[in-house]
């Protein structure tokens, strides 16, 4: 039974698949014929054939209060994972492995895919570096139903000479990216990471419309924000995500102004940004006041070298 995502094999793989996608010509996908949006009985994970969760609020209240970033480098979460089960009730055998992956408090947000925006084109990456994870998560050598696994797009952008266009082509690639990744998610959860400009808000926006499209009914979309969208500027407000992840770290604009009310107020003032929150392991001391329903945590470093024990009684403080 493997305890790994994602191994550097069969990122080649994938890769190779890609390649001869391409040779083989391909289309792009038309403006007008984006993908319709699926039926509730899709399947959300290649490895079953039915939903585990028949909504997405469902799928979305279903994750762990704390999840724990992962990038691109090679990790084992398995010691911060141990004996973070919550208490909970028996349950029917036949959804005993499901209630015990119900009954973990700490999940993880793993970069899954990254989409280079540049000039005018588009490239997609696989992650490349295995990550272990615990192997009662698995079943038959794919992660179970339920299992607190949320894969990550994340969108990187050139820097001048080479800024992206802003196209249809990179518009199309990246809702695709995010509909497959949606299919890998067994939490039935996709978060999109994506840092714009405030010129490029409309090219996101017009991203997240068309990704919502595609996916599942069944599927949630949570997205990373800038702590600046969730000061003083409603524009998040309209969009059709389930999640919005206010990045309280490596903050800009007028930071001093956001830190004090998130140190006076505990909580980013627009409500769309309240019940999620990420922070940083290397941002330190964070504001007494703050709370969260869900945290992400963010760590520069591999999550196999960082101790849990030297934070499990500050990181519980800011969850219920």
């Amino acid at each position: 039974m493997s305890a790994s995502y994602y191994l550097p094999r069969t990122a080649r793989r994938l890769r190779l698949t890609c390649c001869l996608l391409l040779l083989t010509g391909s289309p792009m996908l038309p403006a007008k014929s984006l993908p319709a949006k699926a039926p509730a009985s899709a399947s959300a994970t290649a490895s079953v054939s039915a939903p585990a969760f028949a909504s997405r609020q469902a799928a979305l209240a279903a994750l762990p209060p704390l999840m724990l970033w992962v990038w691109e480098r090679p990790d084992d979460i398995r010691s911060w994972l141990a004996n973070s089960a919550r208490s909970s009730k028996s349950s029917e055998a036949g959804d005993a492995a499901g209630a015990d992956l119900q009954a973990q408090r700490i999940g993880v947000a793993v970069l899954d895919t990254t989409v280079l925006l540049r000039d005018g084109s588009a490239t997609v990456r696989r992650r490349q570096q295995p990550l272990r994870l615990p192997p009662e998560w698995y079943a038959a050598g794919n992660l179970q139903p339920k299992a607190p696994v949320v894969p990550i797009v994340h969108i990187d952008m050139a820097r001048t000479p080479h800024k992206p266009a802003l196209n249809e082509r990179q518009k199309q690639t990246i809702v695709r990216a995010i509909a497959a990744a949606a299919k890998r998610s067994p939490s039935q959860v996709v978060q999109l990471d994506f840092d714009v400009a405030h010129s490029q808000k409309p090219f996101l926006a017009d991203v997240i419309q068309r990704s919502r499209i595609a996916l599942p009914d069944n599927v949630a979309l949570s997205i990373t924000a800038q702590a600046s969208w969730c000061v003083g500027d409603a524009w998040l407000a309209d969009l059709p995500v389930d999640e919005v992840v206010p990045m309280a770290f490596r903050m800009s604009g007028d930071v001093k102004r956001t830190q004090e009310i998130l140190i006076h107020d505990g909580r980013f003032p627009r409500p769309e940004c309240q019940p999620s929150l990420g922070l940083s392991l290397d941002e330190q001391p964070w504001p007494d006041k703050l709370r969260s329903q869900r945290l992400y945590l963010f760590n520069r470093a591999a999550w196999s070298a960082t101790p849990m024990a030297s934070w499990s009684v500050r990181l519980g403080a800011f969850l219920p």
